[in-house]
């Protein structure tokens, strides 16, 4: 269960009053009108599911965002000075030269992390002094054997590192990765947008083409919707009264362009029609029936776009109901402020040339 459940059962509730059916009057719907109906209900099912995922993730990454990430930045700062103050060491005259060999790939190996995960340009001059390539060509190379991964994955349908990759190369190749899902990518869009196929450039242009008959099919329905639900055309003070309501419901469905809004009231007036009239919207259905198809295939492709998208690690790994998720929270900022006193504690300790002495030791076995 995801967080706003109950929510997301007021939008359902809601939606199913929405469901633009046609009503069975004397006799059986068309095959076309139940088509319709069908669609309808699996469009408001589907728009349903697509609002609880939107206001799921809001509220997941309003909380992570107010409540994680800063102490995820304090860890970053810390991790930045450390390596500082170890830069500092290495030219301390305690530090033999095996021992500054090995401080030094430590020094280029964090700084390499740092750069590449959250961004932090100032430390490539201090990796590029310290590691045997620069941040660029590692970069480029780590990228290069990324590409290559993932190619051998697409041919074989698994993925396996190549065996010329040793150790470092390896843990490089993986630090695309980051802790914390919501924190921005600093990389992100760098290069620019990828050029489009001509292929997702002849989809928008149907796009566009659908958007503009919509459009003026919206508009025809507003406005034979005008004619009969007009209240000043009513003798009965009844009906005037319900008339006056629902030409408010036509007007705010026309101006925020819900054209099955439109549809919805448009249906309730079916029955009153001539038979030439029930052929002429058995003709508009079939174009109705179409767009509610698209609509159908953009919506489920959503839904599978965010159960193997970003928002889906998000989800996965703080999601669930709301005692869940605040039971995640509180372990997740448990599990921050460890660090950050833990980080806290190594950078003072940094400052004696005996632990650095001892560290870089330790270091021979990593």
């Amino acid at each position: 269960m995801a967080i706003g459940i109950i929510m997301a059962n007021k939008i359902q509730e809601a939606s199913a009053q929405l469901v633009p059916q046609m009503q069975e009057e004397s006799g059986n719907l068309t095959l076309l009108q139940r088509q319709f109906n069908q669609m309808m209900k699996r469009v408001n099912a589907l728009k349903a599911e697509q609002q609880q995922r939107k206001n799921t993730m809001a509220i997941l990454k309003a909380r992570v965002q107010k409540e994680l990430v800063p102490l995820e930045n304090e860890t970053i700062d810390l991790k930045v000075a450390i390596v500082k103050q170890l830069d500092q060491a290495y030219h301390e005259s305690f530090l033999h030269k095996k021992e500054q060999e090995q401080l030094a790939l430590f020094i280029s190996d964090m700084a390499f992390s740092l750069v590449e995960k959250y961004g932090k340009e100032e430390l490539i001059e201090l990796h590029d002094r310290y590691a045997p390539k620069t941040y660029a060509e590692a970069a480029l190379e780590a990228e290069a054997n990324q590409m290559a991964q993932n190619m051998f994955k697409g041919a074989f349908g698994e993925e396996k590192e190549a065996e010329a990759l040793d150790d470092v190369e390896r843990t490089k190749a993986k630090r695309n990765q980051r802790p914390l899902e919501g924190q921005q990518d600093t990389r992100q869009n760098k290069s620019g947008a990828k050029k489009k196929t001509k292929t997702q450039l002849e989809k928008e242009e149907a796009m566009k083409v659908e958007v503009s008959n919509l459009s003026k099919a919206s508009r025809r329905l507003y406005t034979e919707l005008v004619k009969q639900l007009h209240p000043d055309k009513e003798q009965d003070e009844t009906k005037r009264a319900w008339k006056e309501e629902a030409i408010k419901e036509v007007t705010l469905a026309y101006g925020n362009n819900d054209f099955f809004g439109l549809l919805r009231l448009q249906m309730q007036f079916l029955g009153n029609r001539s038979k030439a009239a029930e052929e002429e919207r058995e003709i508009q259905l079939k174009y109705y029936v179409k767009l509610l198809s698209d609509q159908v295939q953009e919506l489920e492709k959503d839904a599978a776009q965010h159960a193997l998208g970003p928002e889906a690690n998000l989800l996965y790994q703080f999601g669930g109901s709301p005692k869940a998720v605040e039971k995640t929270i509180r372990r997740e900022k448990k599990v921050l402020r460890d660090t950050i006193q833990q980080l806290q504690s190594e950078l003072k300790l940094f400052t004696n040339p005996e632990v650095v002495k001892q560290f870089v030791k330790q270091l021979k076995f990593r």
